[in-house]
């Protein structure tokens, strides 16, 4: 009976795995340490260590947590592997605070986990250079530029700028372009000519640095036949925009061309959604008028070709457009008080919020104006000559919601009062004039004195108030008048 229950120990031993006691909780199998994690884009690098010299069969696995989700989730290229690293991308949001885990595996004996802090990838990761592609013209290079980690999820949320250096190959000289909008397109350069250039990308809250991209160079096509249009200018009229440029050659015809400024604010390439304007294709004036219903965003880029039927001119450099400041408002009414050597300008404006307020003056014989810019509605023009005219302008630049700008009001001249010096002056004629006339009426008075005086008037005998009477011989009587008759 013994025998028999001895020979079933023995199956049963038999039958049971071999496991010694430490191997089943890894008590003797230490896990992972000095866990390292390097991530450029959405591509992250585990590295670490191991206790054992050689470790023969032991393998490793990772896992991952996000905060917000309790669970761990298997890295699948870090299970069971013989390395002491691994590398894999992963898809979550830069802003996430996530941390790893790893352990050792040896048979069926497992490690503790080991787990790293937790971090936001954000604030970790290092970014790769921008991608660069170029487009040579005769008198420029075409810059399309791509935000690190294109594709990836890392960076996709993120807001770039950039630095661009150019330089010829044959010079050192390097110029530096801080571009808003894309592609970029930089202008004047020599036709025929090789230049080279390299583009870095700027993050705000990077703390690692970015590598510039390589060095590309490229060479400027042969000089074109025809130039491109030149100086774009854009006025408003009512409800119609006025695109002007200039172009040396006659008989040229021209189109233009915009595109919504959003569009142009990422560095991604939209070189194929310009838009054709239709009242300015095809035109043979350096004009062309067209409704600001045809551009319907707030801001907008315009740009035009030329042709003479065989060839075309590239396309001339890019007009921004901000709609709001050809949104004009009245002009403003002004009023201007003169002092001795000073004119006080107020200008009134309707409502208008965060209005800032402009004025120009110049004497009435010159042309030569100055200019003064404040955000109170009363100026004070100094320094002035006195009893001169001076005619002043106004116009102001409302910013609320949306910028607006009245144009000039008509010009309003008004004649600085006397100076001190000028009214002692007219204090000093008045003075003499007056007694220039005192003397002049006394000299004439003593005048008449002394001649009356020396030059008494001489009187008439006192006989001639006596009566005359006619002899009785005379053939006609006078015996009717009444009163004797006096010579």
């Amino acid at each position: 009976m013994l025998a028999v229950v001895g020979a079933a120990a023995v199956v049963l031993l038999a039958g049971a795995p071999w496991v010694l006691p430490s191997a089943a909780g890894g008590e003797n199998l230490k896990p992972p340490e000095n866990i390292d994690i390097y991530i450029i884009d959405d591509n992250y690098t585990l590295k670490w260590s191991s206790h054992r010299e050689s470790m023969g069969n032991v393998t490793f696995s990772a896992e991952y947590q996000v905060e917000e989700v309790a669970e761990w989730i298997k890295v699948p290229e870090c299970q069971h592997i013989p390395r002491t690293n691994c590398e894999f991308s992963l898809k979550v949001s830069a802003y996430d605070d996530i941390k790893f885990r790893l352990r050792a595996e040896e048979g069926n004996s497992t490690s503790s986990w080991k787990e790293t802090d937790p971090f936001i990838p954000v604030y970790k990761a290092h970014m790769s250079p921008p991608g660069v592609h170029l487009e040579a013209e005769d008198k420029a290079i075409l810059v399309h530029i791509s935000p690190p980690g294109q594709g990836g999820s890392m960076w996709a949320q993120e807001n770039f700028s950039y630095m661009i250096l150019i330089w010829q190959k044959s010079s050192s000289v390097k110029n530096i372009t801080k571009p808003t909008y894309y592609p970029v397109k930089i202008s004047k350069l020599l036709p025929e000519t090789t230049y080279c250039l390299e583009v870095k990308a700027i993050h705000q809250s990077q703390k690692n640095p970015i590598n510039s991209s390589a060095v590309q160079c490229i060479r400027t096509t042969v000089a074109n036949k025809l130039p491109v249009p030149e100086n774009l200018e854009v006025d408003a009229k009512g409800k119609s925009y006025v695109l002007k440029w200039d172009y040396a050659s006659p008989n040229m015809s021209f189109k233009a061309q915009w595109i919504p400024g959003y569009l142009k604010s990422s560095s991604r390439s939209h070189s194929d959604t310009w838009k054709p304007i239709p009242t300015c294709t095809n035109v043979w004036t350096m004009h062309c008028a067209f409704s600001r219903a045809t551009v319907h965003t707030g801001t907008f880029f315009l740009r035009v070709q030329a042709s003479d039927g065989n060839n075309t001119s590239f396309w001339s450099e890019e007009k921004y457009i901000a709609s709001q400041n050809y949104t004009l408002l009245p002009p403003p009414a002004i009023a201007v008080t003169p002092t001795r050597d000073t004119l006080l300008v107020r200008v009134s404006v309707d409502k208008c919020d965060g209005v800032t307020y402009e004025i120009i003056f110049r004497e009435n014989t010159s042309n030569t104006e100055r200019r003064m810019m404040q955000e109170h509605p009363e100026f004070t023009l100094g320094t002035l000559q006195p009893l001169t005219v001076y005619c002043v302008q106004a116009k102001v630049v409302c910013r609320g919601l949306q910028t607006k700008m009245s144009k000039f009001s008509d010009e309003l001249c008004k004649k600085t009062r006397p100076g001190h010096s000028s009214r002692i002056w007219i204090i000093i004629a008045f003075v003499g004039v007056f007694f220039s006339v005192m003397a002049l009426y006394a000299g004439r008075s003593l005048q008449k004195y002394l001649h009356y005086v020396f030059f008494p008037p001489l009187k008439p005998p006192p006989s001639i108030d006596e009566p005359v009477f006619f002899p009785s011989t005379i053939s006609f009587s006078l015996s009717h008048l009444q009163k004797p008759f006096y010579f």
